[in-house]
């Protein structure tokens, strides 16, 4: 006694599904490269404004530190410092934390 899949055979080479179901497939796959293709050109497009704009950023820093030096010291020291207060704040809060 041979036992058939119904699935396997609806959707076999001559399966009445075929003819529905493959142009949907198809279309569908379609679209997800079409999207995909979009994402691409996308992230292209965003990689090259963020790192045009670091570029800006870096030469107008380099501008300032070069007219200004102490006032460029000043910042970078008091950044440090806001930043080194910070870490001890959250160093100290979690020591707190574990007694």
């Amino acid at each position: 006694m041979s036992y058939s899949n119904p699935l396997s055979n609806a959707l076999g080479a001559n399966g009445p599904l075929e003819s529905d179901v493959m142009p949907v497939l198809n279309h569908a796959a379609q679209q997800a490269d079409g999207l995909l293709q979009r994402g691409a050109d996308a992230l292209r497009e965003n990689r090259t404004f963020f790192k045009e704009g670091a570029e800006r950023t870096q030469a107008q820093v380099n501008t300032y530190v070069r007219e200004e030096p102490l006032k460029s010291l000043l910042m970078a020291a008091a950044a440090g410092a806001v930043l080194m207060g910070v870490v001890g704040l959250m160093l100290r809060g979690r020591s707190h934390h574990s007694h």
